[in-house]
């Protein structure tokens, strides 16, 4: 893919979650696509392109969701931390580790947001058990939806190599 492409993506990414998937929810959870497919590049990609998808998609959060300027790279950077430490034990199964890890991430995560606006924002009404499961659900069905089509791009990708590489 490449940290140039991940960069690509991670803003179109980012202004669709603040944009479109923003006036949607899933019982009362807003879909995370920036994290979802952090965690997803990060897996199948590797920690570079994660680490310029994480970096890329937080500034164009920040800026597109007026949010504090850091605050969701902070989080975004953590969630490519903690998959690249997860990526050895998940690796047998590509699409089952993507769904796992953003399972695990997710509420993490949220709670990492939490924590980081009430401490650069004015205090906002706290989560509940509640929202971080149905968080949790409703973005590991939107991995279990886009891992494949990821996963698929870069087998596409390593097949053209290995055809060029016989010539």
């Amino acid at each position: 893919m490449g940290p140039a492409f991940a960069a690509v993506g991670a803003g179109i990414a980012a202004l669709l979650e603040s944009t479109i998937a923003s006036r949607y929810q899933i019982a009362d959870a807003q879909l995370q696509i920036s994290l979802v497919l952090a965690v997803i590049v990060t897996l199948v990609y590797g920690f570079e392109d994660g680490m310029a998808w994480a970096f890329v998609g937080g500034l164009c959060l920040d800026l597109f969701a007026t949010r504090p300027l850091g605050s969701s790279v902070f989080e975004l950077l953590i969630a490519v931390a903690l998959a690249a430490l997860a990526a050895p034990l998940l690796s047998r199964s590509r699409y089952l580790g993507c769904v796992v890890a953003v399972l695990v991430v997710a509420p993490i995560i949220l709670m990492i947001s939490d924590v980081t606006t009430g401490l650069l924002k004015p205090p906002a009404p706290p989560l509940r058990l509640t929202d971080f499961v149905a968080a949790a659900f409703a973005n590991a069905i939107v991995a279990a939806v886009v891992a494949p089509l990821v996963i698929g791009i870069k087998r596409r990708a390593e097949q053209r190599e290995r055809v060029l590489w016989w010539r």
